[in-house]
């Protein structure tokens, strides 16, 4: 039989909003690697022997040398290696030299590398590399079928635009025994692949889409109900672009969730504008066990929402975020919201910014709040990135100046924030990214937008230090038992005991390092 090895890793620290959320650059996050799972299972399907290497970048040198040497054989045609975000600083360097070892030792294994973009990958040592949704793209590359794009020198498979595989009624994932799955893992579950909405900073590739694109519900009790028998697990991840883009979805989720002998608790992205219009989405979430939501709100200014394809009434869902909230809480037990605005949408004035602001922090206060400004990539090579209708088209679309305008940071812009160093290098960072394009409208430009972000950093409106937990971070804390989900839920993204996290998570993956070098 022909085997693989796929190599999965997070580079994420906990707090990882924004600098100053900032602890360990090198932390190896640990959330399972949803991509590298889904391909084993696909693969096993097609015939294949796959093993999944979670927290590869944590095996030391010595480590990794053993447990490739315990694994591979004259049957081991390829080892993939999957990336979310990309490596950076040490943990690059360890991926790189990892890599480099591996064909050095194995030069007849094809090193495969994938992730949704090419520019998170391009910079580790492999013969091809698979972008965007894999499972065929990785399949036909195998069979040497596969159309291979050359970009700079390197073989790429562009996946989803020559082998996509989405929609897809087939998303169940099935874990092994020596994958060691605990019962406080967050894994991954997709109800759907692909969506309906194109929102236009949005630059994931399978947007826009028509048509029916939920799972084979049918296995998604089995799906759940295996890994609760098997591994105790109760907590997933939703993969899903928008979660209630599809009513009729959640409300069949929900049907079959409300069989399990369990209680899940489940998070992901969710509309708030749709949440706040359909009376019964909430129903079907908390039946779901869904209390943990991510609202891409982006602004409470309802002609600003209106240029990236949202703009529904502030009020209106105001009223529907509290809702939620109350009904959660009574149906669930808990509820956690991440609401993720964007500073500097064309039409956001700075009444609108702070008055939303003001709401937020009076009526959600003990919610997460993430702000970023608006980036637009001015790169649109779509072959290294990914690239959102504003990169493509901000120039013509009317809401911007036609040209872009460089302004720089001056010293009287740093000494407003001089009692808040860390704030200074906040600024200095996100100004100095080369690929952020420097636009401008009426109301804000790029530089004036992250000084605005700074300035209500400064006010305590977007401070860290009262910043509860986000949705998609709360695993961290759960998975090496330093937390449960009560207390958990009442911690700021800089108020826990780092020590203590700290010493649980290096502890849970000495104990996967122990189980995998062992087997």
């Amino acid at each position: 039989m022909n085997k693989g090895i796929i190599l999965g890793c997070l580079q994420q620290n906990p707090g990882w909003q924004g600098a100053l959320g900032a602890l360990n650059p090198n932390w190896v996050n640990l959330k399972r690697s949803g991509g590298a799972h889904k391909i084993a299972t696909f693969m096993r399907k097609e015939g294949w022997d796959i093993e999944v290497l979670d927290y590869w970048l944590a095996f030391e040198e010595h480590e990794f040398k053993q447990f490739a040497r315990s694994r591979i054989t004259q049957d081991t045609k390829f080892i993939g290696v999957s990336v979310t975000f990309g490596y950076k600083l040490d943990l690059l360097q360890r991926a790189q030299d990892h890599l480099k070892w591996l064909k050095e030792e194995y030069p007849d294994v094809t090193i495969i590398a994938g992730s949704k973009m090419l520019v998170d990958i391009m910079v580790l040592p492999c013969d091809y590399y698979v972008c965007g949704y894999g499972e065929y793209g990785l399949i036909k590359l195998l069979k040497g079928e596969a159309t291979i794009t050359k970009f700079q020198g390197l073989n790429c498979v562009m996946a989803d635009r020559h082998h996509p595989c989405f929609p897809s009624k087939d998303l169940r994932v099935e874990y092994e025994d020596r994958d060691f799955i605990q019962p406080t893992d967050t894994l991954t579950l997709e109800l759907s692949r692909g969506c309906k909405f194109k929102c236009k900073f949005c630059s994931y590739n399978a947007i826009g889409m028509k048509g029916d694109l939920t799972r084979d519900m049918d296995t998604l009790y089995d799906e759940m109900l295996s890994n609760y028998e098997r591994f105790g697990v109760t907590s997933y991840h939703v993969a899903d672009e928008t979660t209630n883009d599809n009513q009729e979805k959640i409300r069949f989720a929900g049907s079959e969730i409300q069989k399990l002998p369990f209680k899940p608790n489940l998070t992901g992205f969710i509309r708030a504008d749709i949440l706040s219009t359909r009376e019964d989405d909430k129903k079907y979430l908390a039946e779901m066990g869904f209390w943990a939501q991510y609202y891409g709100v982006e602004t409470f200014n309802q002609t600003a929402g209106r240029t990236v394809g949202k703009g529904i009434d502030p009020d209106k869902l105001k009223r529907g975020l509290l809702d939620t909230k109350d009904y959660m809480n009574k149906h669930c037990g808990r509820y956690r919201a991440t609401t993720s605005l964007i500073l500097g949408l064309p039409y956001e004035t700075s009444e609108s910014l702070y008055d939303g602001l003001n709401w937020y922090r009076e009526h959600m206060p003990n919610e997460n709040l993430v702000m970023q400004p608006l980036y637009i990539n001015r790169q649109i090579n779509e072959l290294m990135f990914a690239s959102s209708e504003f990169g493509r088209t901000w120039r013509q679309s009317g809401h911007f100046h036609p040209e872009e305008i460089k302004e720089e940071i001056t010293a009287e812009d740093y000494a407003e924030f001089s009692e808040h160093p860390m704030l200074q290098g906040y600024i200095k960072n996100l100004h100095s990214e080369q690929h952020n394009l420097h636009w401008s409208h009426d109301s804000y430009t790029w530089k004036s937008a992250i000084l605005e972000l700074a300035r209500t950093m400064q006010q305590g409106l977007y401070d860290p230090r009262i910043n509860r937990i986000m949705t998609w971070d709360l695993f961290n804390f759960i998975t090496p038992g330093t937390y449960d989900y009560d207390s958990v839920l009442e911690l700021s993204i800089m108020g826990y005991d780092v020590k203590k996290l700290t010493e649980d998570t290096n502890t849970y993956i000495k104990n996967y390092k122990e189980a995998k070098l062992n087997a």
